[in-house]
């Protein structure tokens, strides 16, 4: 039998590279006992009182955690980038089932989101509100010139991506020939 820190552990691994890239816990979190999930959920808001980490948010979130609404929107109301902002209301609007007031944040701060990698990120979260408006902006962007844009714009959307793979892979069919541009 597992205790409840063996548990958190392996819920919430340490914030590097090399412990989350790619990692995901829903299937943990999806097989704990009843009891656990409680004992779980209680540990996680008290750990977000103290720590902003997304991936306590995401696991609250996929608890459908309404205890941690308070704790949410205190990291929601303390981030300080539009990014932040996005992925914090995703979570609100996840535990809440929809949330209006989340989506239309979301949507004003999409706006804010200059940097390309940030956009990138944010298309999943964004997708995840489940609303025209904001799929609609997102679907602005599944022609973009830079590949990984309009990649991450139509896998958000569900979008099939081999037409613009196809397009970046002719791109540069002759690449090798570089000196004659």
């Amino acid at each position: 039998m597992k205790t409840i820190n063996q548990i958190i552990k392996e819920l919430i691994p340490p914030a590097d590279y090399q412990h989350r890239n790619g990692f995901s816990n829903e299937h943990l979190v999806l097989n704990l006992t009843d009891q656990d999930k409680r004992e779980v959920e209680k540990r996680l808001i008290e750990m977000l009182e103290t720590k902003d980490d997304e991936l306590i948010g995401e696991t609250l979130a996929i608890l459908k955690s309404t205890d941690s609404l308070t704790s949410l929107n205190k990291r929601l109301n303390s981030a300080k980038s539009a990014t932040s902002k996005i992925i914090w209301a995703s979570y609100i609007n996840e535990v809440k089932g929809g949330d209006t007031e989340m989506k239309d944040l979301a949507l004003k701060e999409f706006d804010n989101v200059k940097d390309k990698y940030s956009r990138i990120t944010i298309f999943h979260y964004l997708s995840q509100f489940q609303d025209s408006r904001i799929k609609e902006k997102i679907r602005s962007y599944i022609d973009h010139s830079d590949y990984l844009t309009a990649y991450n714009a139509r896998t958000a959307l569900g979008i099939d991506t081999q037409e613009i793979v196809t397009r970046e892979r002719n791109k540069d069919k002759n690449w090798w020939e570089f000196w004659k541009k």
